[in-house]
């Protein structure tokens, strides 16, 4: 049950990852020219009231852990934020092969 449910979030996160490319995608060629929405424009502009609330608690547990370490890491695009935890959760719910034994006479 629990391989099912990984397997389900990780195809509904790689859905997103390519939602989200295809949305950058448009953006860029009606725009001219390449742009890509980060984690933190996308969660600001989605979520504005989450995205102020996890930023005020983070920076009160500690300054360092949200300045360059979550900072960086929002800096990433939404499409391959979402396309690889995806993939990773997809291949992580494969059941491993039994490994092939041969009969020996």
């Amino acid at each position: 049950m629990l391989r099912l449910l990984t397997r389900l979030i990780g195809l509904l996160l790689l859905a997103g990852g390519f939602i989200a490319l295809i949305v950058d995608g448009t953006r860029s060629i009606a725009a001219g020219r390449v742009m890509v929405t980060s984690i933190s424009r996308g969660t600001a502009a989605v979520f504005p009231g989450l995205y102020q609330s996890l930023q005020s608690s983070v920076e009160n547990v500690s300054t360092f852990l949200w300045d360059p370490v979550l900072t960086t890491l929002m800096l990433a695009p939404v499409s391959v934020a979402f396309g690889g935890v995806g993939a990773l959760l997809i291949l992580l719910s494969h059941r491993r092969s039994a490994p092939l034994y041969y009969a020996r006479r």
